[in-house]
Formats: structure tokens, sequence, C-alpha cells
């Protein structure tokens, strides 16, 4: 409990030691697109409105493209484990507009009730811009793995993924991906086998980040906070 507290409070200081860098672009991250109103949920009319609001205002772009333009304009959209009302509720839209979206899948999710199938995946990754990524073969706590198990996790769901796909999986989303998930040992293992690494740091991108990028949680609360 205390040491959970510790990280929670040391992220809050973190987040304040970098809100005067000026932003380089923002990775929104979603999970489900539905009706919930719970922490990570956006309803179906919020996500819309606000994937139309980045089309006029800003640039959906990828991820290496965000990294190397450093341009405040440039977002990437990201889904994580990744729930079925995604593939129902947020991918007609993101194919009808032809824009590039991440899938951080559990590769221990898949295939189970309330989550992505493969077949799922395979019509997105063929019929519209969608990249697949790993988000941990378990969906776990990656501080309280030793490295050796972690490197075997997330070695098992990149090779299996890309088995299954037939394509690169060359990024990675923590789960939780806080402090307090994560230690930066965690994240050097992760930057040693993915070229680019996700985390939940509610915060713009910023170069000195280099290729380990923060995310914003994206559901009803934030949805109106960044759509001013």
């Amino acid at each position: 409990m205390f040491k959970r507290l510790y990280y929670i409070l040391l992220q809050r200081f973190y987040l304040l030691s970098q809100k005067n860098k000026p932003c380089q672009g923002k990775v929104y991250m979603f999970h489900n697109v539905n009706e919930d109103h719970d922490t990570y949920a956006i309803t179906k009319q919020h996500f819309e409105s606000f994937i139309d609001h980045l089309v006029k205002n800003k640039k959906i772009v990828d991820i290496r493209t965000l990294v190397e333009q450093k341009d405040p304009n440039n977002v990437v959209i990201s889904f994580d484990d990744v729930h079925d009302s995604v593939f129902y509720n947020a991918y007609p839209l993101l194919k009808e507009k032809g824009l590039p979206f991440y899938l951080f899948v559990s590769n221990e999710y898949l295939n189970t009730k309330g989550y992505l199938n493969e077949d799922m995946i395979r019509e997105m990754l063929k019929d519209s811009g969608a990249v697949l990524g790993s988000h941990h073969y378990r969906h776990a706590l990656s501080r309280f793995m030793d490295d050796k198990e972690l490197r075997v996790d997330l070695l098992h769901s990149k090779e299996e993924l890309e088995g299954k796909f037939n394509v690169q999986i060359d990024s990675f989303a923590f789960p939780f991906g806080s402090m307090y998930a994560c230690s930066k040992q965690n994240i050097k293992d992760a930057a040693e086998i993915f070229d680019y690494v996700f985390m939940t740091y509610a915060i713009p991108y910023h170069e000195s980040y280099g290729k380990v990028l923060p995310r914003i949680n994206m559901n009803d609360s934030s949805y109106e906070r960044e759509m001013k």
C-alpha cells in the first residue's frame, strides 16, 4: 500500500516537472468504446465527435512520424487490451476516414469473451490503417516480474502475434503503464525488444522522451478537456 502511494506521488511530481515542456505531438489511449461510462470507456458518440475534431484540427499519424517530425499538431490513436467494442464502434469510422491506429493486444485476452478475436484483427489489418502491437502476453504488472520472466513474456507475446498475423511487431504498451506498474529496468528491457515503448503518463510527447512515449487516457471525462 505504501509503495503504491509512493509511486503515485512520484508520478504526480514527475508530471508537474514536465508540464512546461512544449507539446511535440500527443498519443491518445482508448479502451472501451461503449456506453459504460467508466474510467476506461468513452461513448461511441463522443469517440466519433473526437475523431472528427482531430481530423479537422490535427494530423492523425503513425508513431514514427510523430517521433521524427515533433509537430504539436500530430496525434496518434491507440487502443489497449483490445475490447470487441473497438471493432464494432470505432473501427468502421477509422476505416471510412483512412486513419492509422494501433491495437495493443494482450495475448491472454485474444479470442476471449468481450475482446477481439483473430478474425476481427485480420480484417482490420487487411482493410484499414490498423497496426498491431504487444500489450504483454499476460496483462500483468511488470514491476513484480523478475527480468528474465519479463523478457520471456515480452518475446513470447511478440513472436506469437507475429506468427499468427504475419506482421512485424515493433511497438509495445505496458499494461497500466504507470511508475508503480513498471520500473526503469522494465522500460529498458522492453526497449531492447521493441522500437517504441508506451506508458500512461498523461502528458504530450517531447523529444527528450525518445522512443518511450507518454499517452493520454481517453474516456468521457478527458474527452471534454481534450476537445477544448
